[in-house]
């Protein structure tokens, strides 16, 4: 198979998304939402994770009036079409040096185990970013389940559904462009990490979806957060704190408009000392969480 199949093979399975997230079953979940008033708008927060298997139920009576009632839904970014995709890994996902050499030892032979775990091998993907490979390993806990699903496509469905308004705060590009920006040495310690968290079979719910489905904002915040910025305080700032505070700007926007709005972002920048509440608090705004 040429480079440019195996990426567009790739692009099929790549589900834009920051966080690892594994193959989940629940009967009845309570993740975590808030609420943010202003005299004029409501603005509802809602965490995701990225990746869900189609037997995964993540709605409740709470999130669902939520978004009922709700004017507007914003996501982080839509993942465009199959062919820009295919243009922005080749852009933004290509290195000519192995990723191989890239890894210590002692991570080599894993890397290689969990690949082939993930159904691919390692050896088609020797000269992508470690960021993109960190992505492939995230993404592809869930290959056995041929029709996964997020939290986002549930919602895009939904807004169409019901003609509400959707908007992102990001694009495909702009997400790609920030993980390849980062220097070599944060990209292969976040695959690391990675590789440290890769679940084994089995399909047994991770302790990162665990804690989200059940609204446990601590026990998340400590399973990325706190453990991003241990391992690399650059990657941190980038990937969560500046994006946090992207975040929260636009959400006091919508506070000084109008309407109803249901906001939903990676669970973890509505954790922890720099999530997009404490932001808001900052600024004066309340969130008041009412489910999870």
């Amino acid at each position: 198979m040429r480079f440019s199949d195996r990426l567009r093979h790739l692009i099929v399975r790549f589900l834009i998304g920051m966080f690892w997230i594994g193959v989940c079953h629940s009967s009845a979940a309570a993740p975590a939402l808030w609420v943010v008033r202003s005299s004029s708008a409501t603005v509802y927060l809602f965490g995701t994770v990225h990746n869900l298997p189609p037997n995964m139920n993540w709605h409740s009576p709470v999130v669902d009036r939520a978004l009922s009632s709700s004017q507007q839904i914003w996501i982080e970014a839509q993942s465009g079409s199959l062919p820009s995709l295919n243009r922005l890994i080749v852009r933004y996902g290509i290195n000519r040096q192995d990723l191989r050499n890239l890894l210590p030892r002692q991570y080599q032979v894993r890397y290689d185990s969990q690949m082939s775990h993930a159904g691919l091998r390692s050896d088609d993907f020797g000269h992508v970013k470690p960021w993109v490979a960190q992505m492939l390993l995230s993404g592809e806990t869930l290959h056995r389940v041929r029709h996964g699903y997020s939290v986002e496509t549930d919602l895009l469905a939904y807004a169409r559904r019901h003609h509400q308004q959707l908007h992102t705060f990001e694009s495909a590009d702009s997400q790609f462009a920030v993980l390849a920006d980062m220097p070599l040495e944060s990209q292969v310690r976040a695959l690391e990490m990675e590789i440290d968290g890769y679940p084994s079979a089995n399909g047994e719910m991770n302790a990162l979806v665990k804690s989200w489905l059940d609204g446990q904002d601590q026990l998340l915040d400590q399973l990325t957060n706190q453990r991003v910025a241990v391992s690399d305080e650059r990657y941190f700032d980038d990937i969560i704190v500046r994006r946090d505070e992207q975040y929260a700007a636009a959400v006091v926007t919508l506070l000084q408009n109008t309407g109803i709005s249901f906001v939903a972002v990676g669970a973890a920048h509505l954790c922890g000392a720099t999530g997009v509440q404490a932001l808001l608090q900052n600024q004066g705004y309340t969130a008041e969480r009412i489910s999870g």
